[in-house]
């Protein structure tokens, strides 16, 4: 069947009540925009919509957390919805983890265009363009875990072309979706995750997925399964370019996705890798490289970034003593971080080497005990590693009691092989011999 070409933007995750996290010490200039940018990005979603003409915009759960937000974040929304009010702009709203429908107060009222599906089973709306069916849109709310399922959905713009589908869990419970019987695209929206060959076998067109703060898409042709990822990014390891997802399909019913950046703070990740006759001004040399072109691509943005060392050379150890790498970040934070627009250096940290020098572990010295007792560990790992005894009294209940627990074998491989390394600057002195 032929359709009509149209586009719409998907979007999910807003979090507008989870700040960027993360940084020990914000700069001050960027303070501001560090407290801002959730609902900054949020609201560069809308003009999206707007800029580019979408027939509608589907969101995919988890926009925000009532208890924490407070009534800005319900304000927010409620007047964003209606500027898309204003050009006949409708909204379908998937809640996620934590925003199920019943969260929302009566005494803020949805605008016309906004649909929530319901919690717990899929309901289905035709969309229309001047009378002309377009697409199915289908969704479900998975609210909060643990958490009632809602009565039913909130719907502003009455019962007209809508469909019930019974019985759906939130737990993405697949089988009540699939493709229209009219052979209208169908665009499935949901928060949670399932397995893509059991989400491809559904014959949706387009699966509107929220949950995960990454962009990825799970398969693209015929189909497509998509996650457009959170606006912005919120903590160091969410980096690279965050925003919002336009969904163009043509009249063979085939779905192009384009990322709109809509992020203000962009992190940005980056290893450096040295060798054995690296200096401290050979790693500056390349340090500001790196930097310049990072904001030549940036294209205005502001960045936080935070720098790996890797390799071999006596500059790592010099690097992980910590004056070195301090002194490297000042000069980086002056000469760039202070906008605008800004590129900050977060941090300068060296990742420990997987391989030691076989001979170290033989040596009859306090390092190579000390060798031997982490090596015991790492061939051992059922064994289990507890750190509580070495915490004080007065932490045994903290943060860094937290911090002391060993959860799976990956953390475990980390734990053990920063403590070689740290073990082996501690007892080497500055320089360990190859």
């Amino acid at each position: 069947m032929s359709n009509c070409p149209f586009r719409f933007v998907h979007a999910a995750d807003f979090h507008l009540e989870l700040p960027p996290f993360g940084v020990a010490d914000v700069p001050p200039h960027l303070r501001d925009l560090f407290l801002e940018s959730a609902y900054l990005a949020a609201e560069r979603v809308f003009e999206t919509v707007l800029s580019e003409e979408a027939g509608f915009l589907v969101l995919s759960g988890d926009l925000l957390d009532p208890r924490r937000t407070g009534p800005r974040g319900f304000l927010f929304l409620a007047e964003q919805f209606g500027r898309l009010t204003e050009r006949d702009i409708s909204v379908y709203w998937a809640g996620g983890n934590v925003d199920p429908p019943d969260a929302w107060p009566a005494a803020v009222r949805l605008p016309e265009n906004v649909c929530v599906f319901p919690q717990g089973r899929p309901e289905e709306h035709v969309h229309q363009r001047d009378g002309t069916p377009l697409a199915r849109v289908m969704g479900t709310s998975r609210g909060r875990s643990g958490g009632k399922k809602g009565s039913g959905p909130i719907c502003r713009n009455g019962p007209t072309n809508l469909r019930s589908v019974p019985g759906a869990s939130h737990k993405l419970d697949l089988t009540p979706f699939s493709p229209d019987p009219a052979g209208l695209f169908s665009i499935a929206v949901v928060h949670g995750s399932a397995e893509a060959a059991a989400l491809e076998a559904r014959g949706i067109d387009y699966w509107a997925l929220g949950g995960s703060h990454a962009r990825h898409t799970l398969f693209s042709s015929p189909h497509v399964a998509h996650y457009p990822g959170s606006p912005q990014g919120r903590q160091p390891k969410e980096s690279g370019p965050h925003g919002c997802t336009l969904v163009q399909v043509d009249s063979q019913r085939r779905a192009r996705t384009t990322l709109v950046p809509t992020d203000l703070l962009r992190w940005q990740t980056e290893r450096i890798v040295v060798e054995e006759s690296t200096t401290r001004d050979d790693l500056e040399t390349l340090l500001h490289g790196r930097m310049q072109a990072l904001v030549e691509s940036a294209s205005g943005m502001d960045l936080l970034v935070s720098w790996t060392v890797l390799g071999s050379g006596p500059l790592l150890a010099r690097l992980r003593q910590g004056a070195v790498a301090e002194e490297l970040l000042e000069r980086l934070r002056a000469q760039y971080g202070l906008g605008p627009p800004a590129a900050w250096s977060l941090s300068l940290s060296v990742e420990p080497t997987a391989v030691l020098p076989p001979q170290w572990y033989e040596q009859q010295t306090i390092r190579g005990d000390f060798l031997r007792e982490v090596r015991h560990f790492q061939m051992n790992p059922s064994e289990p590693l507890d750190l509580e005894p070495y915490l004080a009294d007065e932490h045994l209940a903290g943060t860094l009691a937290h911090v002391a627990q060993v959860p799976d074998r990956a953390t475990r491989e980390r734990v053990l092989r920063e403590a070689a390394v740290l073990g082996i600057d501690l007892l080497s002195g500055e320089e360990p011999e190859p």
